[in-house]
């Protein structure tokens, strides 16, 4: 799982600097759990809030070069990878399954958006919202 979600994110995004031109976006995945903790798979969160962070970090350094970058935080989509176990715990929660389709929608609208280092929340019949990060409380 951590080669997949983060040396995907890491690798690909390194690949992409090289060879992308100036005005070039890049669009990283994550999910909710990179925002929030998902008990029920804490390796899973472990390597989303991972991706969020490299995004984040990395952003600056790629905007020197005029490329963008941006990650997507979907909450549960309905794919394969959703479990019937899993598929069970959400609807018990009362948490609607997305559409792939409308996750793709998202990454197309965060990759066309002018914002660079930003984690944008992706949920079902919602457009893609900038996530606040507050940040960390200066000395006093």
């Amino acid at each position: 799982m951590v080669g997949v979600n983060v040396d995907g994110v890491v690798f690909g995004t390194r690949r992409m600097a090289e060879v992308m031109p100036p005005g070039g976006s890049i669009v990283a995945t994550a999910s909710l759990a990179g925002l929030v903790p998902m008990p029920q798979d804490p390796i899973y969160t472990l390597t989303k809030h991972a991706a969020i962070g490299y995004v984040r970090a990395v952003a600056p350094s790629l905007a020197g070069r005029g490329i963008r970058i941006n990650v997507v935080c979907p909450g549960f989509a309905d794919t394969p990878i959703v479990s019937a176990e899993l598929r069970e715990w959400i609807a018990e929660q009362g948490l609607p399954l997305m559409s792939a389709e409308h996750v793709a929608e998202a990454v197309l609208a965060v990759a066309r958006s002018e914002e660079t280092g930003q984690a944008w929340v992706v949920q079902a019949g919602r457009e893609p919202v900038r996530y606040e990060f507050r940040g960390v409380p200066g000395p006093r």
